[in-house]
This record gives C-alpha cells, sequence and structure tokens, in this order.
C-alpha cells in the first residue's frame, strides 16, 4: 500500500482526538477532516474559499450513504481536488491490518541467503539484487535472475513471492539450492549456505575510485551521521567526493543540519514552515567545512524527504552539481491524527523552504544533469554510469 512506508516512520507523531464512549461514523471523520485542512494545511495555494465550496455537497453524500467503504472513497475524492498525494485518509478497517504490518521494532537479522526480490506481472519472482558480502552474492545470484526452483521444487504460479520466501528461509548454516534462469534464458543451479543476514542499514564511506571519496548513508539519522563522521578521515585526501542520495529518503533535520555542515561550515540550511509560522533549522555558528574539495551529489526517483532537502541545500550554495534523476517530492512534514472512528488521516503541517526561499514541494528537484539509469545488462556487470559520470565531472574541477 502507497501509505504503509510513511505509516511506519510517522506513527510516532499521531494526534488522538477519540472521545471514549461514544459512538462515531464516516461523516464524524469526515468533519475532522475538513476541520484539520481548513486549519493546518500547509500549501501556498491552499484556496480556503474553493475547499468550502466542496463541504456541503459532500457531506452531504458521505451522510446518505450506507456503504462505509464508499463513504470512504467520497472523503479521498474530496481530498483530490487538493492535489497532493500525500493528503490521505486510512479506513477504521484497515488500521488494524498496519499495525500488523509495521511493528514498534524492525526485524534486525534472519537466516538467508541475503537476497532481494521482487515479483514480477507474470507472476514470476526476480532477484533485484543481493546484500554486500551475503551468501546469495558470494554464490553468484545476479540481479534479473529469475528464481524458477527451491530444492528442485518449482515455484507455484500463485503466491510465488510468499513460497520463495519461506522456502529460502532457514536455519543458519544449512544450504538450499536455487534453480535460476538469466535474461538469455540460460538455467543454473546455484547451492548457497545459509547465514544470518544483518537488516540494519550501515555506512559506506571509500575511496571508490583513485582519488575520488564516496559517501553513501541509506537514512539520515543521527547515529547513521555519526558513524559517517567517523570514516570521514580516512577520505580527506580525495580530490572530490561523491555523496550517493540514491533511494535516501528517512532521517531527521538535525542529521541532515550536520551533515550540510560537512561541506558548508556555518551556513544557513533553510526552514520549516507551517501554516502560520516559520521555523529556521538550527545552524551550527563554529562549524567549519571540513571538506572543501568538489562535491558530486547522486539522486534518483526515490530520493526524497530530508535527502532531498540535504541535495538542494547544498546546490543552492554552489557546493554540489546534482547529477542522476529528479526527485520523488517528499519533502513535506506530515502528521497522522486519529479519526473518531480510529481510522487516521495524513496530513501536510508544514513545508521545507530552502535558504533562498523556495519551498520544496511535491514535484522533486532536478538535477543538473539527467543520467538515464543503467539497463540490466550493466547492473549485472557492475557497471554505475551514475558513478562514472560523477568521476568525469570531478576530474574537470567539479562543475558541468
Amino acid at each position: 500500500m502507497r501509505f504503509r512506508a510513511v505509516f511506519t516512520l510517522l506513527f510516532l507523531c499521531l494526534v488522538a482526538v477519540t472521545v471514549v464512549g461514544q459512538e462515531y461514523g464516516p461523516v464524524d471523520d469526515f468533519d475532522a477532516v475538513w476541520q484539520a485542512v481548513s486549519e493546518s494545511y500547509a500549501d501556498p495555494d491552499f484556496d480556503s474559499d474553493s475547499w468550502e465550496t466542496l463541504r456541503d455537497d459532500y457531506r452531504s453524500r458521505v451522510r446518505n450513504t450506507e456503504d462505509e467503504e464508499r463513504a470512504y472513497e467520497l472523503l479521498s475524492e474530496m481530498l483530490g481536488h487538493l492535489d497532493n498525494d500525500e493528503l490521505f485518509v486510512i479506513a477504521p478497517t484497515v488500521v488494524p491490518q498496519l499495525l500488523q504490518a509495521a511493528p514498534g521494532q524492525p526485524e534486525q537479522e534472519y537466516a538467508g541467503v541475503g537476497v532481494m526480490i521482487a515479483e514480477r506481472e507474470d507472476g514470476s519472482v526476480v532477484a533485484t539484487g543481493t546484500f554486500r558480502d551475503a551468501p546469495a552474492e558470494e554464490a553468484g545470484v545476479l540481479p534479473g535472475d529469475v528464481i524458477v526452483a527451491v530444492d528442485g521444487e518449482p515455484l507455484p504460479a500463485e503466491g510465488a513471492t510468499d513460497a520463495a520466501v519461506e522456502r529460502i528461509r532457514g536455519p543458519v548454516d544449512s544450504e538450499v539450492t536455487l534453480t535460476l534462469r538469466d535474461p538469455d534464458g540460460e538455467m543454473r543451479d546455484v547451492t548457497i549456505t545459509r547465514g544470518r543476514i544483518d537488516l540494519r542499514p550501515s555506512v559506506e564511506a571509500q575511496m571508490e575510485r583513485p582519488g575520488i571519496g564516496y559517501i553513501r548513508i541509506p537514512t539520515l539519522s543521527i547515529e547513521l551521521v555519526q558513524e559517517a563522521s567517523r570514516a570521514l578521515p580516512s577520505l580527506m585526501s580525495a580530490r572530490g567526493m561523491v555523496l550517493d542520495l540514491r533511494a535516501v529518503s528517512g532521517g531527521m533535520p538535525e542529521a541532515m543540519v550536520i551533515l550540510a555542515t560537512w561541506f558548508l561550515g556555518s551556513a544557513e540550511v533553510g526552514s520549516i514552515v507551517t501554516r502560520e509560522e516559520r521555523h529556521p533549522l538550527p545552524q551550527r555558528p563554529d562549524s567549519i567545512a571540513a571538506f572543501r574539495q568538489p562535491l558530486v551529489i547522486l539522486t534518483d526517483g526515490r530520493t526524497s524527504g530530508v535527502g532531498e532537502v540535504l541535495a538542494e541545500v547544498l546546490r543552492e550554495h554552489r557546493r554540489a552539481t546534482i547529477l542522476g534523476a529528479t526527485t520523488a517530492g517528499g519533502s513535506q512534514i506530515g502528521q497522522f491524527l486519529e479519526l473518531p472512528t480510529g481510522g487516521l488521516f495524513h496530513l501536510i503541517i508544514g513545508q521545507y523552504e530552502t535558504p533562498r526561499g523556495r519551498l520544496l514541494g511535491s514535484d522533486g528537484i532536478v538535477p543538473d544533469e539527467e543520467i538515464e539509469p543503467p539497463d540490466l545488462a550493466a547492473i549485472r556487470a557492475g557497471e554505475d554510469p551514475y558513478l562514472d559520470r560523477a568521476e568525469e565531472i570531478i576530474r574537470q574541477g567539479g562543475r558541468l
């Protein structure tokens, strides 16, 4: 579901408005959503008069329908007039499923082979990648390999992904044999010894190529930024740095500010703007830029949130060149409100404003140079055109 990842990250921000001991229905949820949007929705283009014209018609339709599912469809339809995908309602019947799917603590490790899989439109299960140094990588499983069978037993036509996961997992040090079909149709069997796969995000910081530093922080948390800080001295001799923000979305503004100071020193990093106020992000007035050589940032269509905020801050200060694809546009500040029935409403209560006063909305940021994503053959060969072009730019002095 589209909102599941957001729900996992923001559930602790949930604000309860339920009153115990009273029966509530979709009309009560309608009124709560209406009031929340009218009072707190943060969007400079919000037209309160147009919003007002929708109220009576949709409230009447919600009140008159006896189909609860249809009532929430109408509520979603009304929110659609605001043209913001981050505004959505979760019906009370769906919430228990999400609570079950989003436990308080994510799983940290499991006994398996360390292969990432996805189900294709035809129902087949394909390897999309492997964890670094995991058994699957060492055994030669490559992106694009279709998993045909596990231990000689073909995957079923329906529920193939669940079956693959269940069969591939097993006791540590036990063996599992995957029958794989490569993109050319060639079949092969790969026997892999299962191991514990650590799913906790970790920092990558190394000299990727001679004279080129490389840093990837998958989540901009305080802990991971501090981990990267300890690795930074080993990269100080680099003639240029690549900051890989591809697929980086989650994190904290405070961690983003710390990371920005590595390359900027003391500088404005923007503000959070709500309906009524502007809240400048904290500056670090005594900071000195630790790295002053050319910097190239990599983005893709999954870069969002504080990841895209960081990229734009560094570009506005003329400190970095952005390379890759337009970002996802997820830098708005959201909050879940608990509705009277127990349903949830995700409301945008703030937007990020850059140091130059530009609001980052849902359109994402456009890189300085677009790079076509690598095709399957390039991925299987271990090629990365993003890094290749970043190296060229750094050797040219860091500018296009």
